[in-house]
């Protein structure tokens, strides 16, 4: 079985615990959902869906660490970003 470029970049991304798009951006938005008390977010996070990168429009499946940190997964594919 043959190994696509992408696939390998994402294995290098995950295995160094970097939070990080394959693309090279270090900005990644996380859709989720958070606990709110008196009105006011916390930064407990609920659950979370995914996670894309506002550069190239990657989406990927999002990864809870232990430490707290969101790091991207498997690459779940691409979405249109809308330009503002």
């Amino acid at each position: 079985m043959e190994r696509t470029l992408a696939a390998a970049e994402q294995d290098e991304a995950r295995s160094s615990g970097e939070a990080c798009c394959t693309c090279g951006s270090e900005e990644l938005l996380l859709t989720a959902y958070l606990r709110v008390v008196g009105g006011r977010p916390t930064h407990e996070l609920v659950e979370v869906e995914a996670l894309t990168c506002p550069q190239c429009g990657r989406e990927y499946e999002p990864v809870r660490t232990e430490d707290g940190r969101v790091l991207p997964g498997d690459l779940l594919g691409t979405v249109e970003l809308d330009e503002e």
